[in-house]
């Protein structure tokens, strides 16, 4: 049941952000940006302690106040997610 929700709230924010990020030149790098921006809040936190800050499952998890098991689904959750909503935009001509 999350996850329905998680991608009825995704597609609601790509939605706002359609003309977002116009100083990208590159259209997937546009994609990408959009598709980060549009995730839920649990799986968009997780995803940028991971991949900007660098962190480990475990700091995540700790700074986040959930378990390690849920910093996995969340993270798997998000790049599930941000794939499809790439590949979305792309069908869409964004």
């Amino acid at each position: 049941m999350r996850w329905y929700l998680y991608l009825l709230e995704q597609r609601i924010h790509e939605a706002f952000l359609r003309n977002a990020f116009p100083e990208y030149e590159q259209p997937e790098l546009r994609r990408l940006a959009r598709a980060i921006y549009s995730l839920p809040y649990l799986p968009n936190r997780a995803f940028c302690l991971w991949r900007f800050e660098g962190l480990r499952y475990e700091q995540i998890a700790e700074r986040m106040g959930i378990s390690v098991r849920r910093v996995e689904k969340e993270l798997g959750c998000a790049m599930g997610m941000i794939v499809r909503s790439r590949d979305r935009q792309e069908r869409k001509g964004w």
